[in-house]
């Protein structure tokens, strides 16, 4: 397990050169960077134990690449990239969001922009005897008139290839699915949101879907909603298919503002576990030092005969503990919870963000500790999900710093527990 008391003297600061243990009476563990290249969305893990990410610049061209971080024997990683963009109509350019990975290897993911009307794509990699080949499976439009946006966030990858995510336009955006087929790929929008103040629906949906067993969908809308004055403080809603086709939307919650959360992240999203969501928002809770509040752990219970029900799990506020979660969270195979910040920690003078577990506790309550607090030479900005293997080992990335002060993807792993 992950829990680790810290005290004014038990936090050692990384260093980008070798592997830095943290310890404590429970375990010790250790921080490794994997790579010093930043990353423009969460990790994507396949069955052997490969890395797969995005950066939003460099390569080739300049307009970002897709790499592959691969485990070796004397416990390095080696890194490849796998396709460099190249931007303009012929391809897309800033990928972001993080990729999803099928059974047979293929990656998939956007672009925010690049494409046929400069609007973003969404993309395959293919991986062949010569290399990897890239696809561009649709571009988008983000004109007025056009139904879908501009897509921002990662994908989510449903049966039989269907591809489902989300796109803003203009403060409404929409929720869409791209189904394969033998005349290849359709975008089918499944949903517009209202985009006028004082939607009841959500503005600016954000973050991947989530795909239930019956097919529905759950998503965050960054605005919206009725729970405050004005814009709204954001939403978390749900796609349901239609028995005759189509698909309805409802809003599961809406956010209300402190005490409660204000606004789902960009790069946020919704975890499921049962019946019941997790996510995080950017602002709110009963944290102080922040206007708006600074941000939350929340849980709702989605359940088909109780009415949604949510929970505040934890609010960010004290600054040495991590501010402003801008991606969500995971779980692992025990059922404790991770998650980065951007802000706060112990590096930086103001912090420059950190990782944080949480364990379930009694009375419904959690158990915050702080896993790692960043620090320039170790990596700034951590503001995307997890990403968490079967032993336990957590992949992440920051937009800034490291060695080269271009960001970095690093682990987090047990040294001393067992990881069966």
């Amino acid at each position: 397990m992950y829990w680790l008391k810290f005290g004014a003297a038990a936090f050692i600061v990384a260093l980008a050169s070798a592997p830095t243990a943290v310890s404590s009476a429970q375990l010790e563990y250790r921080f490794k960077i994997l790579a010093d290249n930043g990353s423009s969305g969460t990790l994507a893990l396949d069955g052997r134990g490969d890395l797969y990410g995005t950066t939003t610049s460099g390569g080739a061209y300049g307009y970002g690449t897709v790499f592959e971080l691969s485990p070796q024997a004397d416990g390095e990683w080696a890194e490849t990239t796998l396709y460099n963009f190249s931007g303009g109509p012929g391809d897309g350019f800033d990928p972001s969001g993080g990729l999803v990975v099928d059974a047979a290897g293929n990656l998939y993911g956007v672009t925010t922009w690049g494409g046929l009307y400069d609007g973003g794509t969404i993309f395959e990699l293919t991986p062949g005897n010569n290399g990897w080949t890239e696809t561009i499976l649709y571009n988008f439009c983000p004109q007025p008139g056009c139904p879908e946006g501009r897509p921002l966030s990662a994908l989510t990858l449903g049966p039989d290839g269907v591809l489902y995510g989300v796109a803003s336009a203009l403060g409404s955006g929409a929720a869409f699915e791209l189904t394969p087929g033998g005349g290849g790929w359709t975008l089918t929008v499944l949903y517009t949101f209202c985009g006028l103040p004082q939607c009841a629906d959500g503005e600016d949906p954000v973050g991947n879907l989530v795909l239930d067993a019956d097919g529905n969908l759950y998503g965050t809308a960054a605005d919206g909603g009725l729970g405050c004055p004005d814009s709204g403080c954001g939403a978390v809603f749900v796609l349901h298919p239609l028995p005759g086709g189509g698909w309805e939307e409802s809003v599961l919650y809406a956010f209300t503002g402190p005490p409660d959360g204000t606004g789902p992240p960009a790069d946020g999203g919704l975890i499921m576990r049962g019946r019941v969501l997790y996510g995080t928002t950017r602002a709110g809770g009963t944290g102080l030092g922040c206007e708006r509040g600074c941000g939350t752990v929340f849980q709702l219970w989605a359940g088909p005969t109780v009415p949604p029900k949510e929970t505040v799990l934890h609010s960010f506020g004290n600054p040495v503990q991590g501010d402003f979660p801008n991606g969500g969270v995971v779980f692992d195979r025990r059922g404790d919870l991770f998650g980065e910040t951007g802000a706060g920690g112990t590096g930086c003078g103001g912090g420059c963000g950190v990782v944080y577990g949480m364990k379930p506790g009694k009375n419904g309550q959690w158990e915050y500790t702080v896993l790692y607090s960043f620090a320039p030479q170790d990596g700034v900005l951590p503001i995307y999900s997890l990403t968490v293997d079967e032993k336990g080992n957590l992949y992440g990335t920051t937009l800034g710093g490291g060695p080269n002060e271009g960001g970095v993807v690093y682990e987090i792993s047990p040294m001393n527990a067992s990881r069966n």
